[in-house]
Formats: structure tokens, C-alpha cells, sequence
């Protein structure tokens, strides 16, 4: 399997930050805080070869919901 370059790995995420935001009405620093602090980010880097794939509304509520599945309450 081959590496996944780290820009696009980085743009992703920034993407799903600011995407997690609008749809909470948040901020991207508020955003990226809870996602950090539920562990998301983590997520998303480990499994980046699978969530990239998914439509953005998908993964979108699938960060929400393993949020809250470790304590977040969005």
C-alpha cells in the first residue's frame, strides 16, 4: 500500500474542520477543539484511506456521532 502524501491528508482535515463548524455553528478553533477532544482527528487520520471516500455530509455526521459516542454533546 502506498503513503498517502500529508498535504492531502492536512487538507482533508481542514476541510472536514471547517465544513464540522458550519454545520454546528461554530467556530473552526471550537471546531477543531471538540473533534481534538473526542479523539475525531485521530480518527480521521487513522482511517483517512477509508473516510476520504465518503461524501463529506456522511463523514460529517459519523465524526458527530463518535463524538458523542465518547462523551461529546453536540
Amino acid at each position: 500500500m502506498t503513503a498517502v502524501p500529508v498535504k492531502d491528508k492536512i487538507e482533508y482535515t481542514v476541510f472536514l474542520i471547517s465544513d464540522f463548524a458550519k454545520k454546528y455553528s461554530l467556530t473552526t478553533t471550537q471546531a477543531f477543539n471538540y473533534l481534538d477532544r473526542f479523539n475525531a482527528i485521530d480518527f480521521v487520520n487513522q482511517h483517512y484511506n477509508i473516510t476520504h471516500t465518503l461524501p463529506f455530509e456522511e463523514i460529517l455526521e459519523d465524526l458527530s456521532l463518535y463524538c458523542k459516542n465518547h462523551g461529546g454533546s453536540l
